[in-house]
């Protein structure tokens, strides 16, 4: 048995309008029980009330079929239950509502919430609590962000597809037209005008544009605007109560243009019919679904089925409405992918077969048009075909048409090739004023691999553009960042900077660098012939260092000053250097990298080794113990074994811009949006090193980035008293009050979870006794 439940402290003619309805019982606080095994829990939240009340006439639909789904047995064996609220188009509402359908209600997932407003409030908590948000009902692109939002999924035409098809039509058939818009001021409105735009491509002018708000009373003098601006083509993006006002203020005015109406707000009963037939003649609208009453389009079997559906669920209802229809096609839609679950109802699976979608052909749809999904296409209608309102009905006409032109994806394409010159130079200003250049390190090295991901995960088009720059390595980056027109950031190594500071060869470098974040540790590798077994051997020896610009090179440089060993050395990519070891020319490889490095991973010879590297004490201040397993090298480390070496930390760098500049705020767009997608980074496809970061890790003696610290005081604030790892960014809990006598006391570095382990190595090292 489907329950019903009103909103707290809902008006009484609001309960009786929702117990006509839907024939249930109804009082001011019902909580449900949990669900049971036989049992699918949905959530709705509807305006059954307040400016959009002509869009609840979709919920009640919706929840009529589930009425009859479940008269006819359920779906696989259990009941549908669709609790719905009354959020009257109000999004704190809608917010409040959802929490209590997820928290107290226990839903297994929401379905069909109306709008775009209220659909973009609830969209992040619902994905964070990875509840299916199914078929919003907006035709706002947000539902279309796999990506980002794996748990929301569409369901109706986007607004701009949608407003690319009339582009399409009036350039095919009013190419010399002048046209007005009226549009909602707000997220739809907005939406369906970009797509207008970006459909025209300049091509033809808009004339004027006059928004309102849907709190307006009337919109004549917006109607006054538009016609004096002499348009002969007059386009609205409405609601059906302002296109009701729209469609009769035009025919007082005596103003005829060719008039286009938005698919949501051509309902025959809810829109035409009260702003009057006569007055609607020949205005123009597109389609995905059908009008209630088109029998010839409908068949004679799927209108059959779709008339008695109405007249026994829903009498109250007119076929004609337009949102009926809208109802009766989502759960069509809902009932295929919840009979595809089968036993599985897991939420997992529930979205599985949402986005499996293939080639549906709905009843009550315009033929040709299909439902398709997948994992990466949340977006199950792209098509609709034109209608004109002619002697008092619709009639479609024309092809279907895809609102979605593949080039026009594609914002290179549309910046070249589509847009006129005015477009062209905002488009230029919006990519240049959010565009952060990243310096990387050579191809094929960890970092451009890093440089790639992030320009994959943060790229958003003229939000934020990434734009890595391939590099030689960390000294490089640093010179780059200091003098290099229109570097913003870089991935540096800590004791490249701590060696420039020591050799003072970059004057005041500590306060003109900041670090954003530590990124994650770069292990040492040193590939030589068998016969070498320990780095002292290297003493004299001819061994390559990478390029003089390079991290690999100042860490090597660093490392054997430390320990006192002296080096012949050779300035060569150690990728392009491996022939030369296999002939003798060299006698060693060094490279500093994180592992697993793509091509010493391609080395597999016998006479070939990875040469242990001793965590001496020279090297304790600056580097970290490591290890190098056959996981990483199945060709040179045998398996299950592993070689001990040192790892260098690898960090996010800038210029210690100021606060108040513009490289300064595109920085901070970096960090807000890079820290907030870190989990993302850290599953695959990306780099593995991407596991390694963690944000709250410092690095010793440098200053963090003013706007990546205020990030973290924000979000990921330490417990009071507590302090936080310096390597691994972990919070250690505050130490206990007891003065630890001065013989066992513990430097910071030996509180530190990674020299811990180091110690504990160390302690097994010696009881293992000396190496023979």
């Amino acid at each position: 048995m489907r329950r019903l439940f009103t909103a707290p402290r809902r008006s009484a003619v609001t309960a009786l309008v929702l117990a006509a309805m839907a024939g249930s019982a109804i009082s001011d606080q019902v909580y449900a029980a949990p669900p049971g095994s036989n049992e699918i829990r949905i959530g709705n939240t509807a305006p059954y009330t307040g400016p959009a009340s002509a869009y609840g006439v979709i919920a009640k639909v919706i929840a009529a079929y589930l009425d009859k789904v479940n008269a006819e047995g359920g779906i696989n064996g259990r009941k549908v239950n669709m609790i719905t609220y009354d959020d009257a188009y109000e999004p704190t509402k809608t917010m409040e509502m959802t929490r209590k359908l997820v928290e107290e209600d226990q839903v297994l997932f929401t379905l069909g919430t109306i709008g775009t407003n209220t659909n973009a409030t609830i969209q992040p908590y619902l994905n964070s609590k990875k509840v299916p948000q199914l078929f919003a009902l907006s035709g706002a692109a947000a539902w279309d962000q796999p990506r980002d939002f794996p748990w929301t999924m569409g369901f109706l035409p986007t607004y701009t597809a949608e407003a690319q098809i009339f582009a399409q039509y009036i350039l095919e058939n009013h190419p010399r037209s002048r046209i007005a818009v009226l549009y909602q001021e707000d997220g739809m409105g907005k939406e369906y005008l970009k797509g207008l735009k970006d459909g025209l491509g300049g091509k033809i002018a808009i004339v004027a544009e006059a928004p309102y708000k849907v709190t307006d009373t009337n919109i004549d003098a917006q109607m006054a605007k538009l016609k004096a601006s002499g348009a002969d083509v007059f386009i609205e993006f409405t609601t059906p109560k302002f296109a009701i006002m729209a469609i009769r203020r035009s025919a007082e005015l005596g103003w005829r243009p060719n008039h286009f109406v938005a698919s949501i707000a051509n309902s025959y009963s809810a829109v035409i019919q009260p702003a009057g037939a006569q007055n609607a003649e020949g205005i123009l609208s597109a389609a995905y679904r059908l009008e209630g009453e088109d029998s010839a389009a409908a068949g004679d079997a799927a209108f059959r089925e779709w008339s008695a559906f109405m007249q026994r669920y829903v009498p109250s209802v007119s076929k004609t409405n337009g949102q009926a229809v809208l109802g009766y096609l989502v759960s069509k839609t809902l009932h295929e992918v919840l009979k595809n679950c089968g036993d599985d109802l897991s939420r997992e699976n529930i979205m599985k077969q949402a986005r499996s979608i293939k080639g549906i052909q709905l009843p009550m749809m315009v033929q040709g048009i299909l439902l398709n999904t997948s994992a990466a296409d949340h977006a199950p209608i792209e098509q609709m075909r034109m209608m004109r309102f002619t002697n008092g009905q619709w009639q479609h006409f024309g092809p279907v048409r895809s609102g979605i032109d593949p080039g026009a994806v594609s914002d290179s394409f549309k910046t070249i090739f589509k847009y006129g010159t005015a477009t062209k130079r905002d488009l230029a200003n919006q990519l240049n004023a959010n565009t952060v250049s990243l310096m990387t390190g050579s191809f094929g090295s960890t970092y451009a691999q890093v440089g790639a991901d992030l320009a994959s995960v943060l790229d958003s088009g003229t939000n934020l553009r990434i734009l890595p720059v391939m590099g030689r390595g960390s000294v490089q980056a640093v010179a780059d960042i200091l003098l290099l027109r229109g570097v913003d950031a870089g991935i540096v190594r800590k004791d490249t900077l701590s060696y420039l500071d020591r050799k003072d060869f970059a004057k005041d470098i500590r306060n003109q660098f900041v670090y954003v974040a530590k990124m994650f540790n770069e292990e040492m590798h040193v590939l030589a012939p068998r016969t070498i077994t320990s780095m002292r051997e290297l003493d004299g020896k001819t061994v390559v260092v990478d390029l003089p610009d390079s991290s690999t090179f100042v860490t090597a440089i660093n490392v054997f000053d430390r320990l006192g060993i002296r080096p012949h050395l050779i300035y060569q990519e150690p990728r392009l250097a491996v022939d030369m070891l296999r002939k003798g020319e060299i006698d060693a490889i060094v490279a500093i990298e994180g592992k697993p490095l793509q091509w010493l991973n391609q080395v597999n010879d016998r006479n070939l080794h990875l040469v242990p590297v001793d965590y001496a004490k020279p090297l304790q201040e600056e580097y970290l113990p490591s290890k190098l397993s056959s996981a990483d090298y199945p060709g040179l480390v045998a398996e299950g074994g592993s070689v001990e070496t040192i790892s260098a930390e690898a960090v996010l760098a800038s210029y210690n811009w100021a606060p108040n500049s513009d490289r300064y705020r595109r920085l901070a767009l970096l960090v807000d949006t890079m820290f907030d997608k870190v989990a993302q980074l850290q599953r695959p496809p990306f780099h593995p090193k991407w596991k390694e970061m963690a944000l709250r890790a410092t690095v010793s003696g440098w200053t963090r980035f003013k706007a990546a610290q205020e990030w973290l005081d924000r979000n990921m604030p330490p417990p009071p008293g507590s302090a936080v790892s310096a390597a691994s960014g972990a919070v250690l809990p505050a130490a206990a009050p007891v003065a630890a006598p001065a013989a066992t006391a513990f430097s910071p570095q030996e509180r530190d979870p990674l020299y811990r382990e180091f110690l504990e190595w160390r302690a097994s090292r010696a009881k293992a006794g000396p190496r023979q």
